[in-house]
């Protein structure tokens, strides 16, 4: 028997007693682990800040757009124009990924958002702004928007080994819902205070983008092979990642199908907030904020989630649940009775479509040669193309049905969608 005076006795467990001791910090931080490294560090706070920058963009300028014309199918006009050059440009992002710097790439990329945004700011508080500016400007965004998301995604796998895929991705996604969070509410509660003028939100997105284009001139990004054949042409790059997605790699396909439900058709139910707003709730734009922002507490939960994972198994089934319920979550806004339910449900959708796109793009990558990651990732920027004929759809149902109506067609579609190529592509159903 041990002597009853030991340490061991007492009950003091020593530190070569592994089968006690439990490393609580090892576990807290696990989810966190890509941002120990400083260059993926610094991209995530770009990120952040980026995304900053985008919800204070999307609630002011929805909002402002409601002012002007009281009318959702302008809402959803916004939308096609930020959309138009992610059609024509967004593939090319990919190609421009892959054969160029991509830190060098960033930082021009996020000069141009600045000075689209201090381009606002000045409209806005000279009292200048017409309906046209917010259509260009919304286009001239798009523009930066089909290549920064493309090139900011595919330097991932350069910055990080393999192992932290999943992990960087879900901390991306957590990063934008990070802003989500406190951003919205806040633009929204500023926009109140300023009343009803939505000049400070790019007075805030403007200051944000410098601190976004400081830590992108900060990364220090290791060197690789160009990542392109030596001497193709820009053309035959563009091609080389059509052929692949579409003959080589019939699973890519899949994944960039089965994403336009929850991440075009369904995503497409914000455009809609500010009438279900001012409609149902008989509110302005301080809860218009607010239930963004709520949204986001579901997208962190949804992101930690998926960030503390080892490994992800039955992705597939990952995108078939989380897809359905964001679906089923929008058309359960517009149809129930209360309206108060919206509150409740946008956690739903926020923790939905965080896994959703984490589980996509994770498999995105995983299966795409590194050569090819620009490309492929650009290819899910088509989504916003499909997203912006949804919303002009969705405005035009809801002008003439209502609110309700608008909502339910955006929902069933995602459903649809998701279901469809689930069932029509097994190798999904292996992922």
């Amino acid at each position: 028997m041990p002597d009853r005076d030991s340490p061991r006795a007492m009950g003091d467990v020593s530190d070569d007693s592994p089968t006690r001791t439990v490393d609580w910090s090892g576990l807290l931080l696990k989810p966190f682990a890509s941002l120990r490294n400083r260059n993926f560090r610094l991209l995530w706070i770009g990120q952040l800040g980026q995304a900053s920058a985008m919800w204070s963009d999307q609630v002011a300028r929805n909002w402002l757009t409601w002012q002007l014309t009281e009318s959702a199918t302008a809402i959803g006009l916004v939308n096609l124009f930020r959309a138009l050059p992610l059609i024509t440009l967004g593939l090319m992002g990919g190609v421009v990924a892959d054969r160029f710097d991509k830190r060098k790439v960033l930082i021009v990329i996020q000069l141009w958002s600045f000075a689209v945004y201090v381009v606002m700011a000045v409209l806005l508080l000279t009292d200048s702004i017409r309906l046209w500016h917010v259509y260009l400007t919304s286009f001239l965004l798009g523009g930066g928007m089909a290549l920064n998301q493309p090139v900011r995604t595919s330097f991932i796998p350069q910055l990080l080994d393999g192992r932290l895929l999943i992990n960087a991705i879900s901390l991306n996604s957590i990063a934008i819902n990070v802003a989500r969070l406190g951003g919205p509410a806040a633009i929204g509660f500023l926009i109140a205070l300023a009343d009803d003028n939505v000049g400070p939100a790019y007075i805030v997105a403007s200051v944000v983008y410098v601190v976004v284009i400081a830590t992108t001139f900060m990364i220090d990004a290791p060197k690789i092979p160009r990542a392109v054949s030596k001497g193709a042409s820009f053309f035959k790059d563009f091609i080389d990642g059509f052929r692949y997605m579409l003959v080589e790699n019939r699973t890519i396909l899949a994944l960039i199908i089965i994403a336009m439900g929850p991440l075009a058709f369904a995503y497409s139910y914000i455009n809609l907030m500010p009438v279900f707003v001012t409609v149902r709730l008989n509110m302005g734009a301080s809860v218009f904020g607010l239930l963004q922002s709520i949204a986001a507490i579901g997208a962190l939960a949804g992101g930690l989630g998926m960030a503390s994972l080892s490994r992800v198994p039955h992705k597939g089934w990952i995108m078939l649940i989380t897809g359905a319920s964001y679906g089923i979550a929008v058309t359960a806004i517009g149809v129930l009775p209360f309206p108060v339910v919206a509150f409740g449900l946008v956690i739903v959708i926020g923790a939905s479509q965080t896994i959703f796109r984490a589980a996509n793009n994770g498999s995105l990558l995983e299966l795409t040669p590194r050569g090819l990651q620009g490309r492929v990732i650009s290819a899910t920027f088509l989504d916003m193309g499909v997203q912006s004929a949804a919303a002009l759809m969705a405005g035009a149902v809801t002008d003439q049905w209502g609110v309700g109506a608008g909502m339910a067609v955006l929902g069933a579609l995602c459903v649809t969608v998701v279901l469809a190529v689930w069932l029509a592509a097994p190798s999904i159903r292996r992922l």
